[in-house]
């Protein structure tokens, strides 16, 4: 379960970085933003749930990438 996160982790960032450079992204659409946004939240959800360290991602990168996101939506 803990690579899955690290993979959605890891699909989300690169279409936000692929957004805020102007490319393509499928977060262009409000609807899979949100979506997204909505899956980094359970993801924080989930390792701050467990009693073990997720070798693969941590909360701080996680909510970093929240934070980032937001600031975007704020900037629009």
């Amino acid at each position: 379960m803990q690579k899955n996160l690290q993979r959605d982790f890891r699909d989300i960032r690169g279409e936000f970085d692929k957004l805020v450079v102007g490319q393509d992204s499928t977060l262009s659409s409000q609807e899979e933003f949100q979506r997204a946004s909505l899956r980094l939240r359970e993801i924080v959800a989930i390792l701050t749930g467990t009693t073990s360290q997720s070798p693969f991602l941590t909360t701080v990168d996680v909510t970093q990438l929240m934070g980032r996101m937001q600031t975007a939506t704020m900037q629009a």
